[in-house]
């Protein structure tokens, strides 16, 4: 597959889901974002939950958080170290990063990663919970706990939990680099 790789099976993420569960108030950032609440057309809900560790920010209320570079770090980053450990003994930088949870028979449609800040960085995310289905343009594939994987993320993607638990993965982003493990995987 050119657009979806799988960088690392088998991941021992029991101490993160470990940390999740001690830290289970971090989550609830976002939720009540995305799609059009039927009762109030001017509010929105979604069912994904997120826990951020490092988030997009601006110095403006005019310019869009996709089109900063700025990252920082939330007051969870202290609490989720294992995650954090993991990712550095793999990665040199680590930009925007964060948990998503999405509840039982759920989607989360095609989209892209559209703004400046996309257009230096490659996505990846590493499976903590759930089996689903992801795919990103025509290509498909299903992530089990513990897979570390990159993704197109500039092609339209999304997922569907085809589990019977919250699928949790951890998304996050890395500069671009020609040593990333993706570029090595044929």
């Amino acid at each position: 597959m050119k657009n979806i790789k799988v960088i690392e099976r088998d991941v021992d993420v029991s101490k993160i889901i470990s940390q999740l569960e001690e830290y289970k108030s971090d989550w609830g950032s976002q939720k009540g974002l995305g799609k059009v609440n039927v009762k109030d057309p001017d509010k929105y809900i979604t069912s994904v939950d997120v826990l951020q560790i490092i988030m997009g920010a601006t110095k403006s209320k005019d310019v869009l958080v996709e089109d900063t570079d700025i990252c920082i770090e939330t007051p969870a980053y202290k609490h989720h170290t294992e995650i954090i450990g993991y990712l550095s003994r793999r990665f040199k930088k680590i930009h925007r990063c964060g948990f998503l949870s999405l509840p039982v028979g759920e989607i989360v449609g095609a989209h892209i990663d559209e703004g400046l800040y996309y257009q230096t960085r490659d996505r990846y995310h590493l499976s903590i919970s759930g089996t689903y289905q992801y795919f990103v343009g025509n290509e498909t594939m299903i992530i089990e706990p513990g897979m570390l994987f990159w993704f197109n993320n500039k092609l339209p993607h999304g997922t569907v939990n085809l589990g019977d638990v919250p699928r949790v993965t951890f998304v996050f982003d890395v500069p671009h680099h020609k040593n990333n493990p993706h570029h090595k995987i044929d």
